[in-house]
């Protein structure tokens, strides 16, 4: 997917889950008010209501041009009432002062038309105020576009991150982030995961369940590395028995070459007579031979263990990624799943962050 990038990723979760728009729009990015903008312009460029013929019947007459009148302030009040309503979407905080601008030309167009009935108020300065608040271009309240770019770059590098990491994993050849068990990716995601925590305009229920979606893949991703690897196991058994392999990690025939060792000093000692070193020998081995077999027997039972806990954690993950377990219920799974490196202070801090509108 050579045409695959974040923004593109996140623009299509956009279109999908209008949840994204405040913060696409705090960027400087929101499509659909340009088109109410267009609209607005359009309707108020409409032919109004055509002024009724005099009958000379003055009662009809009068009658007549009441109803003119509303029809006209009505013709126009509709499209003062779509430019107030485009003002309450969400758009760059920074422009607020350019939507007063608009509201007071709305307030002033409304009292023109009550002063003047049947004449139509004369729009350009609205259309002005609304050119300068959708493009935020007013030279008299100057938005520097440098912080807009800043605000692309954040919401791509934090928010974008989760689906960095998605499409990372889902491409096996895919080498831009480190491995998902490794150290590095997950001091790579604990930076992005402080940086999402401490920007408030990108607080998002759906952000925050990719970054938990993350977090718990990573969890399972250590889990399927232990599960495989022997010597992290031997780890977690606590007391073992003393053999050269305990000190000397990285010699891997170390324990061969004691052994081998061991036997040929047995044997010296039968050809010997020395009876008792000899026996001393031969009880040690069976000794370090039992315990070697128990220690193998442990280690098949913590890997069972360990591929039990993964499969709950998966079946945890799919069904919180599915929707189907709420982000408020996910933190209670968890603790009867984690073994030191799921919840950790900025998880906690990260499945508290939208208690609040529960």
């Amino acid at each position: 997917m050579s045409d695959w990038s974040v923004w593109k990723a996140l623009e299509d979760w956009r279109n999908r889950k209008h949840e994204l728009d405040p913060m696409f729009a705090a960027a400087g990015v929101a499509p659909e008010l340009e088109s109410m903008v267009s609209r607005v312009l359009v309707d108020i460029r409409r032919a109004p209501p055509t002024a009724p013929l005099a009958s000379g019947n003055k009662p009809q007459d009068d009658d007549e041009y009441r109803r003119y009148t509303e029809a006209f302030y009505r013709h126009y009040d509709d499209s003062l009432f779509k430019a107030e309503s485009l003002l309450r979407h969400p758009w760059v905080p920074e422009a607020e002062p350019l939507a007063r601008n608009v509201r007071n030309e709305v307030t002033r167009m409304r009292q023109a038309m009550e002063a003047n009935p049947g004449k139509p108020p004369d729009f350009s300065r609205l259309e002005t105020a609304l050119g300068h608040y959708l493009k935020l271009d007013d030279p008299a309240l100057p938005i520097n576009p440098q912080m807009l770019a800043a605000r692309k770059q954040t919401l791509t590098e934090i928010a974008g991150y989760p689906l960095l990491v998605q499409h990372s994993q889902s491409h096996q050849f895919n080498d831009l982030l480190p491995p998902m068990a490794s150290e590095s990716f997950e001091a790579d995601y604990n930076q992005h995961l402080q940086a999402y925590l401490e920007t408030p305009w990108l607080h998002s229920r759906l952000i925050t369940q990719w970054y938990a979606t993350v977090a718990v893949e990573m969890a399972m991703a250590k889990r399927k590395r232990d599960a495989v690897n022997d010597e992290r196991l031997r780890e977690g058994l606590g007391w073992r028995w003393p053999a050269p392999s305990v000190w000397l990690k990285d010699f891997d025939q170390a324990d061969q070459m004691w052994y081998l060792v061991l036997v040929i000093i047995a044997i010296a000692a039968l050809f010997m007579e020395w009876w008792l070193l000899a026996f001393a020998i031969i009880v040690w081995m069976n000794l370090s031979l039992a315990a070697f077999r128990r220690e193998q027997k442990e280690i098949e039972r913590r890997r069972a263990h360990v591929v039990a806990r993964l499969h709950l954690l998966k079946k945890v993950r799919d069904r919180f990624a599915n929707g189907h377990t709420p982000l408020e219920r996910l933190e209670t799974q968890l603790h009867q799943l984690d073994e030191g490196d799921l919840l950790n202070e900025r998880m906690l801090q990260l499945l508290h962050l939208h208690q609040h509108t529960a």
